[in-house]
C-alpha cells in the first residue's frame, strides 16, 4: 500500500502545529505502509523522515506582487503547488490531505484524485477555524465575498468527494456533521506528541535559554513564571493573554513564544508590567527552546479564539505543565480537571482569574502537571492515531476495489 500525505500549507508557514501533525502521523504510519509526505515549499527537495520519504514541493503566488498591499490572509489562500502532480502522475493507493488553507490548493489535490479515482481522506485539522465564518481569521466584512469564494466553497467541494473524514476530537464529528458528513464516513485519528517533548532537557538547554532571555536560574518561587507558544495571530488569543495579565496585581513572569509580527506593539504590551511583573517574548524558538521553556515554566496559558486540536497543548503537557487554555475547539479533549483550567474564549477576566486561582496554590499545579503527563502517555500517541488510521486505509482500498 502507498500512500501520499499532502500537507497543505503555504511556504511561509511551514513551521507550525499543520505541519507537525502532519508529518507525525505520516511518519508512525510508515511502520505500517509505504508513506510519502509532499510539503509546500520553497523549493523542490527530497529527505527521510524516519521511514517515511518527505517530498519538498516549489509553491507559488500569482499575486506575490502585491506583497505591499495585499493582507497575508488574502494572498496566502492563492498559493498553488505541484502536489496535484503527483496524484494526476499515479502510483498512490491513498491520498491523505491535511490542513485546509490554502483551500483552493486542496481542492486542486481533491479534484486530481477524484480524475484519477484514487480515494483520499482529509483530516480536520484548521477546520474549527476555516469553519468560523471567518471569524477566527478577523475576516473583514468587504472580505466575506473572498471568503466564501477562495475558503468555503472549494471546502464543500473536498468534503463532498472525500472517501472518508479523520476527525481530530469530538468536536470536529460535530462539524463534520454539520457539513452532512455520514456518519460511516467519519472515523476519530486524534494527534499524538513527539516523543522529543516527552524528555527532560538537559542543564545545559535550561541554562541556554535563561541566557539567552535573562531569565533568573534560580526561580523566585513567589513570582509563577507562565508561558505561551503559538503564532502571534487573532485567533491564538494574544491580546487576551496580554490584557489578563495587565489586568493582575500578583507579580509574573510571562514568556511568549512564537515569531514575532510587524503590526503587534509588543513595547507597548511590556510597557502595561507594574514592579515585579514582567513579559518577555522571544520571537521564533527551537524545539529545543521550546522542551526547555516548557520545563521551566509552571502553567502554560493558551487563550486561543478558534483552534481544532493544537498540538502545543500536547507538548506542554507531555513536559509536565498544567494547562490553563480556553474552551474552543478540541482542547476540552485534551485537557480535563485534573490537569488544567479552561476559561471561555476571549474573556480576559476569566484569564486573569484563573491565573491568579491556579498559581496560589504550587502543590496543586505540580499535581497537575503529573496529570497531564499521564493524561498524554494515555490518550495522545502517534503510534496509537496510526493504527487507527490504516485500518481505515485498508478499509477504503478494499471497498474501492469491490
Amino acid at each position: 500500500m502507498k500512500i501520499l500525505a499532502a500537507i497543505v500549507i503555504p511556504p511561509h508557514l511551514g513551521v507550525s502545529g499543520a505541519v507537525n501533525a502532519g508529518v507525525g502521523l505520516s511518519r508512525a504510519l510508515a511502520e505500517f505502509c509505504s508513506v510519502d509526505i509532499a510539503l509546500m515549499a520553497d523549493s523542490d527537495s527530497v529527505e527521510q523522515v524516519g521511514q517515511a520519504r518527505l517530498l519538498r514541493r516549489r509553491a507559488h503566488n500569482p499575486l506575490s506582487f502585491t506583497r505591499t498591499f495585499l493582507p497575508d490572509r488574502v494572498r496566502t489562500l492563492l498559493y498553488r503547488s505541484t502536489i496535484p502532480d503527483l496524484v494526476a502522475k499515479g502510483g498512490y493507493d491513498l491520498v491523505h490531505i491535511h490542513n485546509p488553507i490554502p483551500t483552493l490548493e486542496m481542492r486542486r489535490i481533491a479534484a486530481a484524485c477524484v480524475d484519477r479515482g484514487v480515494p483520499y481522506v482529509v483530516s480536520t485539522h484548521g477546520f474549527v477555524e476555516v469553519t468560523s465564518g471567518g471569524q477566527a481569521f478577523a475576516v473583514k466584512p468587504y472580505e466575506l465575498l473572498a471568503w466564501r469564494l477562495l475558503v468555503e466553497q472549494p471546502l464543500r467541494f473536498v468534503v463532498a468527494n472525500a472517501t472518508m473524514m479523520f476527525a481530530t476530537s469530538p468536536a470536529d464529528v460535530a462539524i463534520l456533521q454539520g457539513m452532512h458528513v455520514p456518519e460511516q464516513k467519519i472515523a476519530l485519528v486524534t494527534n499524538g506528541v513527539d516523543p522529543f517533548f516527552c524528555e527532560p532537557p538537559s542543564d545545559a538547554e535550561i541554562a541556554a535559554v535563561c541566557k539567552r532571555f535573562s531569565l533568573p536560574t534560580v526561580k523566585n518561587e513567589s513570582t509563577p513564571v507562565c508561558f505561551f507558544l503559538g503564532n502571534h495571530t487573532n485567533n491564538k488569543g494574544l491580546s487576551v493573554l496580554v490584557e489578563a495579565f495587565a489586568q493582575t496585581d500578583r507579580p509574573y513572569l510571562l514568556i511568549v513564544g512564537g515569531k514575532q509580527r510587524p503590526a503587534i506593539p509588543y513595547a507597548t504590551y511590556t510597557a502595561r508590567c507594574r514592579p515585579g511583573q514582567r513579559m518577555i517574548f522571544t520571537d521564533s524558538l527551537s524545539n529545543a527552546e521550546a522542551r526547555a521553556l516548557f520545563n521551566y515554566a509552571d502553567l502554560f496559558v493558551f487563550p486561543s479564539l478558534a483552534d481544532t486540536l493544537p498540538l502545543v497543548v500536547l507538548e506542554a503537557m507531555a513536559s509536565g505543565l498544567p494547562v490553563l487554555s480556553t474552551t474552543v475547539g478540541g482542547i476540552p479533549f485534551q485537557v480535563d480537571t485534573t490537569c488544567g483550567c479552561l476559561v471561555p474564549p476571549g474573556d480576559p477576566v476569566a484569564l486573569r482569574v484563573a491565573f491568579e486561582t491556579m498559581t496560589a496554590n504550587p502543590a496543586l499545579l505540580h499535581k497537575m502537571g503529573e496529570a497531564a503527563i499521564r493524561r498524554v502517555r494515555e490518550k495522545f500517541d502517534w503510534r496509537q492515531s496510526a493504527n487507527v488510521a490504516f485500518r481505515n486505509y485498508q478499509a477504503m482500498i478494499v471497498a474501492g476495489q469491490r
